[in-house]
């Protein structure tokens, strides 16, 4: 890639720091990556109390936390930033999960800046998080809210090839798969602490299982503490779960843990060294999601070497291989009455569960939970009882993790930024000389933002008999 010093890029999302997940975290290593590489960039998010990170001017716009996900806002463009906007006259602007405040954006980019390429990036599952959240009409509303605001983009990047999958049997279109990082100074096995063990109250022959991420019902964390709850006593009690990340479910789980006999531990939401130390310092990994886009704290844990007890899920599955890095049990399977053994190889017609595939296997009311609870449980046991097994997956997985470097991910945005540049040729933004001239212009174009914002909502959002029939 030549010379980046002339490029400016204009970033508008839906969520940012301090709010920490994959997408975030994603976000904050492009930042970085773009000032090291001397591209220019703003950003307009959510308000964080943050001005600037890494060099970048932020903007922060006012919103409403949604009731059902209090981490997720809805957010209304300011007309400061259009302002900004128009005098920082960007070469690329990148929309990040574009729902609200992207459709905003959408409308004032199409009105003052036509012929600027336009990169999208779909990180987040919000469709299915709608069903998860008691909303399921509002699923496929969503999908095709999402699947208009991305075409018009000349490139959507999503982080896994199972998510570009899903995507594509959407309607999306243009997609190119741009994975994610992890830094190796950060997440990595010398940060092991015996000393932390010993504070969790672990004997050198106990074993900690890390859960980490929201604590949220999309993590699908019930299956987690079923399974352990069908554990032998005698192997239980030798068994912490250390769970890191907060979320509306904290209250609950703590309270199953308690009446299901479960050692565990809420550390909370932890940042850089006591979060690296204590990823290195558990012995397993689980992960029991299935509406992951990627997986990034799957990712952490195997930098730090653990050995991963996940699900045949998209994210998961585009990280872990099972016999290899990690267990993985195929849900679908869990539902029939064949035998099965944790250590068998998966079939080769294997479904990746996604949300729409298993959400009824897994409600916990339901016989087939019962059935990949125990499976589940059979896939944690192995881990738990085998030391040498837990060391081989570990360290393959270690390996794995090291084909995942920040700059891989960062340099394939800026590739997708200069290619975007290559397919559209834009005229020089010619700004308003008049500063009241100009507010009012900034002032109109926001109201019609939010006006054609709420109107596509309405539009597309409106039940019709086959939704209210999911």
């Amino acid at each position: 890639m030549g010379s980046l010093d002339a490029l400016k890029v204009a970033i508008i999302t839906e969520n940012f720091l301090p709010k920490v997940d994959g997408v975030t975290v994603t976000l904050a290593q492009l930042l970085e990556h773009l000032s090291a590489r001397g591209v220019k960039a703003i950003l307009l998010g959510p308000v964080s109390g943050m001005n600037e990170y890494a060099g970048c001017r932020i903007f922060g716009a006012f919103g409403f936390p949604l009731p059902a996900y209090p981490g997720l806002k809805i957010n209304f463009i300011p007309p400061s930033f259009i302002r900004e906007l128009q005098e920082f006259d960007p070469d690329v602007i990148h929309l990040i999960d574009p729902i609200w405040l992207g459709v905003q954006a959408l409308t004032a980019i199409k009105i003052l800046f036509p012929n600027i390429p336009l990169v999208t990036s779909q990180d987040t599952n919000l469709p299915t998080y709608a069903t998860v959240f008691g909303f399921p009409y509002f699923r496929n509303r969503i999908w095709k809210i999402s699947s208009y605001v991305h075409s018009f983009g000349q490139f959507t990047l999503v982080p896994s090839p199972s998510t570009a999958s899903l995507l594509k049997a959407k309607g999306f279109v243009n997609i190119r798969i741009c994975d994610r990082g992890v830094n190796p100074e950060w997440f990595s096995p010398a940060l092991r602490n015996h000393a932390l063990r010993r504070r969790w109250g672990l004997n050198s022959d106990d074993i900690a299982i890390l859960s980490a991420g929201r604590v949220s019902p999309e993590k699908n964390l019930q299956l987690l503490i079923e399974s352990s709850s069908l554990l032998s006593k005698d192997i239980r009690d030798h068994v912490v779960i250390v769970f890191v990340g907060d979320g509306p479910l904290t209250p609950r789980l703590r309270e199953l843990c308690t009446t299901r006999d479960i050692r565990a531990l809420f550390l909370g939401q932890l940042t850089g060294e006591a979060l690296w130390k204590t990823f290195a310092s558990a012995d397993i990994m689980s992960s029991p999601s299935f509406t992951e886009t990627f997986g990034q704290v799957t990712l952490e844990a195997m930098a730090s070497g653990l050995p991963v007890a996940g699900l045949y899920a998209e994210g998961t599955v585009d990280l872990v291989t099972h016999l290899g890095t990690g267990l993985l049990l195929d849900v679908h399977a869990g539902d029939k009455t064949h035998p099965w053994k944790p250590y068998w190889p998966l079939d080769v017609n294997a479904q990746i569960a996604t949300y729409d595939s298993c959400a009824d296997l897994m409600r916990p009311s339901s016989t087939s939970f019962q059935v990949i609870a125990r499976q589940y449980a059979s896939l944690l046991e192995l881990l738990i009882s085998d030391h040498a097994l837990r060391a081989e997956m570990g360290a393959a997985g270690l390996l794995v993790a090291q084909e995942y470097p920040w700059e891989r991910c960062t340099d394939r945005i800026l590739s997708t930024y200069m290619d975007a540049l290559r397919t559209r040729t834009r005229a020089p933004h010619v700004a308003s000389n008049s500063g009241l001239l100009r507010f009012f212009i900034h002032a109109l174009i926001v109201g019609l933002s939010i006006f054609v914002a709420a109107l596509s909502h309405l539009s597309y959002m409106i039940p019709t008999l086959t939704d209210l029939a999911c």
